[in-house]
């Protein structure tokens, strides 16, 4: 009796009806389909991440690039107007000499001085060095003898340094050749042009270097590697014939790297940012996992629904069978029930539910892909379809580039976790100095911008003298006080592009940091 008992439970608990079908299917949808969106979603990202990283790249190495061409410009403008007093008291060594420590005490750009005849000998060099009389090399001279500014190649000067020396041609009174103004530039250690190339927008490995047209680097994060040749680089090779763009690529340390790479027109050089695919990897892995925890409860919320809605539907159509085992002739109140659509009806419902909330979580993470998670700005991301959309709207609009002034000595002084203090209390002001229609984005580091549509050249600058003057007033964590230099432009809707305005914005933001900081300037389009 015991045995025919256990074995009427064992026959019931797997037993096929349709109650355990349901179940069964429901579960096996909704898990499948969870599966199937988190697998898609994972690649979709994946390629997101890849393609926004080559941008981000792309974008920072041109940036690179037009740093370090404003620095050669503004070098070359130094040496322009010493070598017209030079010129003037070419036979009298003391004003040469007065000419040359003068211009090494107003500039940091330069670390040494030289003067050079028309013959190629130094007659001058400050700080002393043991190569005043010294000739400079024949292939040098060949190449001054244009008679032009250039930036010479990379060489070991007679004092054994490896650097890199612009010039300035010398003339007389009757435009007479004379020789040429010239100023060391180190490549080791350091030096006014590693600062600027030296720090990068990620911290996962990435780094940035820049190698000359002979394929040498210039600058590497490791110095050891400065002056070596690189070969078999399709990167490096794509730069130096003039071209901008992104790629991925295997590095000299066989790891996968994803490259932006820029050109440097006025010395042929090229600017190369890179990071390491396996941060954008482990990146989108953690993010990944949110998306999968963010998922769970919902899932099983679903599941719960499914299970007593599919006990709701199974019970009377079990019923029905059950009439229909007494007796074939009599009536079922049930006959006429199109149960089968029914229930696929609510298996879709439940299934469509499972889905949204899967749409939910990834509009909430392509929300975060587009915010800046210490400032809750906006990101580049978003302002690349702020832009666009303002494009094809045609509205003008004006912008703000904001940048803090010394900011890596707050970061030096407090340390990095006050310096996140101070540029989340400033994106605070920044809203609370906007408009409602304002566009207030953080582009990196302590780099920030507002875009104002609809709004005239004038009362941008107003706007930015209320918020430069807000911010100067203004007491940051730990009492720290700090100010902010900004550029502004403005996008008239005309046939200028529109990427031009934010260029304009950089170059009035680099005016206001050469004429003494804590300054508003404007540049508006020709």
């Amino acid at each position: 009796m015991a045995k025919k008992n256990l074995l009427r439970v064992i026959r019931y608990i797997f037993r096929i009806d349709l109650k355990k079908l349901i179940l069964a299917l429901a579960t096996c949808g909704v898990v499948l389909s969870l599966l199937n969106t988190l697998i898609a979603s994972y690649h979709v990202h994946r390629e997101a991440f890849i393609k926004d990283t080559l941008h981000a790249n792309q974008t920072y190495a041109i940036k690179l690039a037009e740093v370090t061409q404003l620095f050669l410009q503004s070098v070359n403008s130094q040496l322009n107007v010493s070598a017209f007093h030079i010129a003037k008291n070419i036979d009298d060594k003391t004003l040469i000499n007065a000419e040359l420590e003068r211009l090494l005490s107003q500039t940091n750009s330069f670390d040494s001085l030289v003067v050079v005849s028309r013959a190629g000998q130094i007659i001058a060099v400050h700080p002393e060095l043991p190569v005043l009389g010294h000739s400079i090399s024949s292939k040098q001279l060949e190449k001054v003898m244009l008679q032009k500014p250039i930036v010479l190649d990379p060489f070991v000067s007679p004092a054994g340094n490896l650097m890199i020396s612009p010039t300035y041609p010398l003339f007389d009174s009757r435009g007479h050749y004379l020789g040429f103004v010239a100023g060391g530039i180190y490549l080791h250690g350091d030096t006014i042009l590693n600062r600027l190339l030296g720090r990068h927008h990620y911290a996962d490995g990435s780094y940035s270097y820049v190698v000359d047209k002979t394929q040498r680097i210039l600058y590497h994060p490791d110095p050891d590697r400065i002056g070596e040749k690189v070969s078999n680089n399709i990167v490096i090779d794509r730069v130096l014939n003039g071209q901008t763009g992104a790629m991925e690529l295997v590095n000299s340390s066989n790891n996968q790297m994803i490259a932006g790479f820029a050109a440097i027109p006025m010395t042929g050089w090229g600017v190369v940012s890179q990071r390491p695919l396996i941060s954008i990897l482990n990146h989108l892995a953690t993010t990944h996992k949110s998306v999968v925890y963010t998922s769970i409860p919902f899932t099983i919320v679903i599941l719960g629904w499914i299970f007593v809605v599919g006990v709701l539907i199974a019970r009377p159509l079990a019923v029905l069978a059950k009439q229909l085992t007494v007796t074939e002739k009599q009536r079922i109140s049930g006959v006429g029930v199109s149960a089968w659509y029914y229930e696929v009806a609510n298996l879709k419902c439940a299934l469509l539910q499972s889905h949204r909330a899967i749409r939910q979580v990834i509009k909430s993470l392509d929300t975060d892909r587009k915010t800046d998670k210490l400032t809750s700005l906006h990101n580049r991301l978003s302002l690349d379809l702020w832009l666009e959309n303002t494009t094809n709207s045609k509205v003008g609009f004006c912008v703000l580039a904001i940048d803090i002034d010394h900011f890596k000595s707050i970061n030096d002084s407090y340390g990095h976790c006050t310096g996140d203090k101070v540029l989340k209390e400033l994106a605070k002001l920044m809203i609370q100095n906007a408009r409602a229609d304002d566009f207030c984005c953080r582009i990196g580091g302590e780099e920030f911008l507002v875009l104002m549509p609809s709004q005239p050249i004038t009362q941008a600058m107003e706007a930015a003298e209320r918020l430069r003057t807000l911010i100067s007033k203004h007491t940051m964590p730990n009492g720290i006080r700090i100010t902010v230099s900004i550029g502004v432009s403005q996008w008239p809707n005309n046939s200028m592009p529109i990427d031009k305005v934010i260029e304009m914005a950089d170059k009035a933001l680099y005016q206001a940091k050469q004429s003494g900081r804590n300054k508003s300037c404007c540049l508006e389009a020709a």
